[in-house]
């Protein structure tokens, strides 16, 4: 049983790395080109629903998920924070500060999961 609980949890956690690199993807497309409604759309689906309901699922399971609910926030921020559904839209460098903090904060997001799947795992 504790194996295939092991097993389950990877495949979330895979499912959760899956999301992210679209997130990652979608939000850094957003923030360098037009405006896009539909892509603003997508991303907010992407963090709301697939995103939450994933680290949801982790937690029912019995999985500590130590700060990834912070680092969750964290990337939504950077996301959605600045240079979003604004009027004043402005399409970024892929140097930019937005851009680099997005980046950062999946990075967090991830470690975390992973730190969290070793200490659940030893």
């Amino acid at each position: 049983n504790d194996r295939e609980k092991r097993k389950e949890v990877r495949s979330l956690i895979d499912s959760i790395q899956n999301i992210l690199d679209d997130i990652e993807k979608e939000a850094i497309q957003y923030h360098t080109n037009d405006q896009s409604e539909e892509l603003s759309f997508q991303i907010k689906r992407n963090l709301n629903n697939n995103l939450s309901s994933k680290v949801k699922i982790l937690k029912l399971k019995g999985f500590e998920i130590g700060k990834c609910d912070k680092y969750r926030k964290q990337l939504r921020q950077a996301i959605t924070l600045n240079n979003f559904d604004t009027e004043k839209f402005e399409p970024q460098a892929f140097t930019s500060e937005i851009v680099r903090d997005i980046l950062n904060r999946k990075g967090n997001f991830i470690n975390e999961i992973e730190t969290c799947f070793s200490k659940n795992y030893k």
